[in-house]
């Protein structure tokens, strides 16, 4: 029998486990190396584009560029990776860096910035904030060359002067073509208090942003909040949505003013007023409805005071309304001193049987300027009035799919919540939503009788109840079990659930 030495099996054999493992090698590997660097191009760019936070798509852009020397040659020759820029407080020159690098990188691509300069140690003294108007023209030196390129613009602050900086500096722009959405914010909400004049009262002068308006050839998304500009020349014109939030009454725009802006925008779809809207003098307000907007379904209003309130609505015809939010803003602004909301839900209800066609002999709801059974969607927020108002209120939004409340009172809670769940009230109702800060589960116990139950012609409809620290597991439970027994189901958030 020939001897077998361990020389003469182990060469053969590690030569075949050395192909073994190279074909295995080879076969695990093929599918991510056998990726055309087009197709892998793409794949990276949804993966850095499937987000709604920039910071996401910053960080999967970093991320994807330093996994190989492959994908990092790839990514880098892809340039709609780099077209989010972020910059925020504090801002450091790495920073910079990387926005240099990203601007390069994006090439002729268009360009999402998104600056947040918002400080949360900030003390609310304008004068101390850490970021200036010389910090922000330090960024509007480093993106104004690429306003070409400008997409979507966010920009969120604590105080003025950035934004009067930024202001500034666009009024020199001549051409925006890709711009888009504009979002800027000074987070104060304070300024939108009845009585209140804005401040720092020498930056109170109005800007002609992007050159007077002419810039703007592609704009659809407007949101200023607490930012005013020259709004006889602000080129808000063909939008499809605009939102105008949390201003100083004293540098909105005349009525004149404001009902150009919207007479210009026919196509508008979203509309947003939270505080105050244009400067109504009731001497010479006009008499009938002059803002017509028969593609407007989405409609949010918050309001500060109920007279003013009246006065704004009696102005507008929104044959198309589908989702309507109202909010009692003065309940935030001043928790002592809220606005009584009877008034305003009187006139709405009043107003949906107003027919505004003169060929129709009586009144109709179909002609109404605010269709309130057509409705899908309705947020009331820190509504105070009496609950006969809002019952009546209710009464006319049978076609209602989803209704979310908070704020409301004990009194409010009883006038509708029995009715709401055994579906006397929005019989069609598919969601019902509590979000509150107070004990909400305390509140709905107090407001449900035992033994109610829905109405079996009525769809099934879910509860949702944002539950507060206040509220007791016991009372979570005994809220859940109640819900159930009268046919409801039911979600607690932010507390033990059932």
């Amino acid at each position: 029998m020939p001897s077998v030495t361990l020389n003469s099996v182990s060469g053969d054999s590690f030569v075949n486990v050395r192909k073994l493992n190279a074909g295995r090698y080879l076969h695990e590997t093929s599918t991510i190396a056998a990726i055309p660097d087009e197709l892998l191009s793409a794949i990276f760019h949804v993966a850095t584009h499937d987000f709604h936070d920039c910071y996401d798509a910053i960080f999967h852009a970093t991320t994807i560029s330093h996994v190989c020397q492959r994908w990092r040659n790839v990514s880098l020759s892809t340039s709609s990776l780099w077209t989010v820029i972020v910059l925020t407080f504090p801002t450091r020159r790495t920073q910079f860096f990387r926005t240099v690098d990203w601007l390069a990188r994006s090439r002729s691509r268009p360009l999402h910035l998104y600056m947040d300069f918002r400080d949360p140690a900030w003390n609310w003294d304008e004068a101390s904030h850490y970021f200036g108007w010389q910090n922000m023209e330090n960024v509007m030196r480093l993106i104004l060359p690429y306003a070409h390129r400008w997409q979507k613009v966010e920009l969120l602050t604590d105080t003025w002067a950035p934004i009067f900086t930024f202001l500034s500096y666009t009024s020199r722009i001549k051409s925006a073509p890709m711009l888009q959405d504009v979002l800027l914010s000074r987070c104060n909400a304070f300024f939108a208090a009845k009585g209140e004049l804005f401040r720092p009262s020498a930056m109170r002068h109005p800007v002609s942003w992007f050159g007077g308006g002419s810039a703007f050839h592609s704009l659809r998304r407007v949101s200023l909040a607490g930012v005013h500009v020259n709004w006889i020349n602000s080129g808000l014109s063909g939008l499809l949505e605009l939102e105008l939030k949390y201003h100083a009454s004293e540098v909105m725009p005349t009525l004149h003013e404001f009902c150009d802006i919207i007479s210009a925008c026919p196509e508008l779809e979203r509309l947003s007023i939270l505080g105050w809207g244009p400067q109504i003098d009731v001497n010479v307000a006009p008499k009938q409805r002059t803002l017509y907007l028969p593609h407007l379904r989405d409609f949010a209003f918050g309001f500060i005071d109920v007279e003013y309130a009246i006065d704004l609505l009696s102005l507008f015809y929104l044959p198309a309304l589908e989702t309507l939010s109202l909010e009692n803003i003065s309940s935030s602004l001043d928790p002592s001193h809220p606005c009584d909301s009877s008034r305003l839900l009187e006139y709405l209800t009043a107003a949906h049987h107003s027919c505004t066609t003169s060929f129709h002999p009586f009144p109709c709801a179909t002609c109404g300027p605010y269709p309130l059974s057509s409705l899908r969607s309705l947020e009331l927020h820190g509504l105070t009035s009496c609950g006969v108002s809002l019952r009546c209120f209710l009464q006319e939004t049978a076609t209602l799919d989803h209704l979310v409340l908070s704020g409301l009172d004990k009194l409010n809670l009883q006038a509708i919540i029995p009715d709401l769940i055994a579906a006397a009230l929005c019989p069609s109702l598919l969601d019902l939503k509590f979000n509150d800060t107070g004990p909400t589960i305390a509140a709905l116990l107090a407001s449900l009788p035992v033994g109610i139950v829905r109405n079996s012609n009525s769809p099934s409809m879910r509860v949702i109840v944002v539950a507060n620290a206040a509220d007791s597991d016991d009372a979570t439970h005994e809220l859940v079990h109640l819900l159930r027994a009268a046919g409801v189901e039911a979600m607690i958030l932010g507390n033990a659930t059932c």
